[in-house]
């Protein structure tokens, strides 16, 4: 019984998502009984039993649907012949079974910990929303205590080894580097990753923009993915200081993810050739 409570301490650890399923109620000489539990992962992958047979296929057909619903059901079968829910089982009894997609936070990747990534870790990190990846290459900027509820990765060049960052699809991506200089090679290891970004926001001037994306182009980086990115970035609101930045970025975010950043005037808007 352990091992699946520390699978699942482990996927949650690792950030990985998970359906889990539970007998909740049985009875008569069904296999599975109310406690069984099993873990299915998006590629099938199993761990534990609800008892086994056609039912527990039937069970795992319906876990792999919530990886795209990320909602719940509640079955019952009935294992008696010319009963629909008995899947083809005569052994009698019944059994429910409750069965729960688990997801994992969405993650917010930050480039660059200076004021802005700071203004943006101390906001977005007091809501809880987000699991938090800090990307700079200055020790002095970036350590647990500064950022203590986030995942840090800090070295020299590690603008040009994005490769090797732990990103997940759907992550959001924040770059707010301080000159600039390495972001066209960010932009190359993002693309180079072949992930699926919520979304990409860059800091800076439309000067900065187009050198950056210049240089991006003749590294091989596609128009389509850089026409995605959100540039110059954050709301079109005023915003000067490091605070009300991050509040526009944030605000840009949020707008995309609700279906409204039709509705506002956002800095790549305003600011188009």
């Amino acid at each position: 019984m352990y091992e699946i409570y520390e699978k699942i301490s482990s996927l949650v650890k690792e950030g990985k998502e998970f359906v889990l399923a539970i007998v909740i109620n049985a009875e008569e000489a069904t296999a599975g009984k109310p406690g069984f539990k099993m873990l299915i992962l998006p590629d099938g992958t199993t761990f534990g039993t609800v008892g086994g047979g056609t039912m527990e296929k039937d069970v795992i057909d319906s876990a792999m649907s919530l990886f795209n619903t990320k909602g719940t059901i509640l079955k019952k079968y009935v294992m008696r012949e010319g009963e629909e829910t008995s899947l083809g089982m005569i052994c009698g009894g019944s059994a429910e079974v409750y069965i729960e997609y688990v997801g994992i936070k969405p993650q917010l990747v930050i480039f660059g910990a200076g004021h802005i990534g700071k203004a943006l870790y101390d906001i977005v990190s007091s809501s809880g929303v987000y699991d938090i990846l800090i990307v700079d290459d200055r020790e002095e900027f970036v350590n647990n205590e500064t950022f203590p509820l986030a995942q840090v990765c800090v070295k020299n060049g590690i603008y040009r080894d994005v490769q090797g960052l732990p990103l997940r699809n759907g992550a959001s991506i924040v770059i707010v580097t301080p000159h600039g200089a390495d972001d066209a090679s960010i932009l190359k290891g993002l693309y180079e990753k072949n992930l699926k970004y919520k979304y990409i926001g860059m800091i800076g001037s439309t000067s900065r923009r187009d050198h950056c994306f210049e240089s991006a182009r003749n590294q091989g980086v596609s128009e389509e993915f850089l026409e995605s990115i959100y540039a110059p970035v954050g709301l079109a609101i005023g915003a000067e200081t490091p605070f009300e930045i991050a509040v526009s970025i944030i605000g840009e975010i949020v707008a995309l993810n609700k279906g409204t950043l039709q509705k506002v005037k956002t800095e790549k808007e305003l600011h188009k050739n």
